[in-house]
Formats: C-alpha cells, structure tokens, sequence
C-alpha cells in the first residue's frame, strides 16, 4: 500500500502550521499515525516545535533553505526515513517561498513513487495580503512566479483570515485564483479552519491488504461536490536530473538573538514597533523570548502587519526570526543592538 502525502504550501504568515496542527489533532483522534516533514527557512525551529509542543508528534526538520530547490535532495532523504516509521500519511509542510510542483515531481521519481502517493496538494492565502503580493514583491521576479505555481499545483486553496476583508477582496481573490487554476476546490475561512473531511478521507491506520486511499471531492464546508472529471493528472517527470531555479531570490531570514537578560529591557511595545519600522521589507517575523522573569515564555508571530503573541513553553535561549525582501543584514543588526541601549 502507497502512503498517502499531503502537501501544505502557501506564502509566509498564511496560516500553514495552524492548519497543519488541526490536521494532526484530528488524525490523532482517528487512531491514525502521521508522519510530519517541516521545512522553515531561516536556521532555527519555530513552526515544529509549535506542533511538538501542542501534539508531542515527532517532527523531520529541514531548516535554512527551502525543500523545492537548495534542499530538495535533502527532502528525499528524509521522506525515506520516514517511511521506516511506517506512517498512516505524511504531512509535509513547506516555507512560504517554495514551490510545491517540484515537490509533487520528486514524488512521482523511483524511487518514492512506489512508496508514496499525491493524496492531497492544499495552498494556504492571506485574503488581507493575497491581492498585494504582486506589487508588493515585484522586485524578486522567480518568487512570483513561485506563487503563481502555489496555486496552479494545488486541488484545494484555502483562503484563510477571510474575516479580516471585506466580501468584495473575496470575489477577486475568487477571480485571480481562478485564472491561475479553474479546477481546485476553495474554502474561505479564518483561523485556517475547514471540513477536514476531505482531506482525511480514505486514509486508514495501516494493514497489510488494505486499499490505497481514494481522493474524495468534497465541499470543505462539508456538503458533497461532483467529481471534478479532469483530475489534472499527474505532472509529467523526465528520469535524468532536472536543473531547477531557485523559488526565490531576493528573500532572506536572518536570526536575531539577544545579549544576555536583553529580552527583559524589551515590551511588547518596543518590539512591536521595530517590526513596524520595517514595513515594506519585513515579510514575516517568529521566534521565542520571555520579556520579564515572572511573565512566561511567549512566542511572538509577526504577518501582514499583525502581530500576535502566544504563552509557550520553549526552554531556549530567546531569538527572533526576520524574514524580509532585499534586507540589509548590517543595518537590521545594527538597529536590533540599539533596543537594547538604555
């Protein structure tokens, strides 16, 4: 029996990992054993151990560089070590700036094709953010392109924090999509919440005469759609080794740490308004940090303008992950070292 794969991609700060941790949840509940791939592009974990702290799930980390091109031998390897656990499904959750149809094509290669089969590509967007991306990042040519492929390769796009917008964003949200890709299935949604149904559907714990799962088309709100007739098919895959281009050019994620107690010198206030003062430059921030000693640890998550912050129990040292395009890696040191000068 193949093992069934779903793909989780979409751009940074879309909802992917709150998405991916329902998921886990509810394979859990249904006595299944899920095998996790994450890939985050800057050098420290934040997103796996969010899941590792919320479901205790054992996850494959494949950090600084992305799955689709710098590190897509990597991927091999670590779906091959997955499979000795012998997983119900695998999740793989890729970072924000790859691209999941060379994905899908290292799938259908010898020799995980045998082992593994596409049960489901699934594209996150930010419905606050999705319309702004082409102006926004206009400046690194090969990540447009990256995100147009995000939504051509996907059977199910997720438009996520529709609640922040206005019904008529929806509609042309609605319309690019459907130029890029007229057959997928699309929720709209906050929180990254949908009937997980579909995607879980036909996967059942292991046995050995068990069928290979089935893809089941269904209204992610839960009402049964017609069958979609053309599948799409699978993406056609030359056997010699394929030169592919990077996903991105002009994003970086560097790692900002803190000089000893620094994190207490900090409020919430203060580093809210760094993350702000980079605004047209910073894509994403995440990381860890505790600004008092009585105050518990707190990951904080900055995307699309937004910051949140979350009690967690990460016994680290404290950092911070900045994601922007065209960063000036000496002058965001040299601003980061002056929040902390009194």
């Amino acid at each position: 029996m193949k093992i069934p794969v779903i793909i989780l991609s979409g751009f940074l700060g879309s909802g992917k990992t709150t998405l991916l941790l329902t998921l886990l949840q509810e394979s859990f509940a249904r006595g299944l054993n899920p095998g996790v791939i994450m890939n985050e592009l800057g050098k420290r974990d934040v997103d796996g151990y969010i899941l590792q702290e919320h479901t205790g799930t054992n996850v494959e980390k494949l950090l600084d560089g992305c799955v689709c091109c710098s590190r897509k031998e990597e991927l091999a390897d670590s779906l091959s070590a997955l499979l000795k656990r012998r997983p119900d499904a695998i999740y793989i959750e890729l970072t924000g700036v790859a691209d999941p149809e060379e994905i899908i094509k290292l799938l259908q290669e010898s020799p995980l094709r045998e082992r593994l089969t596409l049960h489901y590509s699934v594209t996150l967007l930010d419905a606050e953010n999705a319309l702004e991306y082409n102006s926004r990042l206009s400046a690194d040519k090969q990540l447009i392109h990256t995100l147009r492929k995000q939504l051509t390769s996907a059977d199910l796009i997720v438009v996520n924090k529709s609640d922040l917008v206005e019904p008529e964003t929806l509609w042309k949200i609605e319309k690019v999509i459907r130029k890029q890709n007229k057959t997928a299935e699309i929720a709209f949604t906050h929180y990254s919440k949908i009937n997980l149904y579909p995607l879980l559907a036909g996967i059942i714990p292991q046995e050995p005469s068990a069928p290979a799962p089935q893809r089941a088309h269904h209204d992610f709100k839960g009402a049964p759609l017609k069958r979609i007739n053309s599948d799409r098919g699978s993406i056609a895959v030359e056997e010699a080794p394929e030169k592919h281009n990077a996903s991105y050019s002009q994003v970086a994620a560097i790692t900002l740490t803190f000089p000893p107690s620094g994190a207490r010198l900090l409020s919430r206030e203060r580093l809210e308004a760094f993350f702000q003062e980079w605004d047209g430059i910073l894509l994403r921030a995440k990381g860890h940090i505790q600004l008092s000693e009585p105050e518990p640890v707190q990951l904080v998550q900055y995307s699309g303008m937004r910051t949140t912050w979350e009690d967690s129990r990460y016994p680290g040292s404290p950092y911070v992950v900045f994601i922007g395009i065209n960063l000036n890696e000496a002058i965001l040191l040299e601003r980061w070292s002056a929040l902390f000068q009194l």
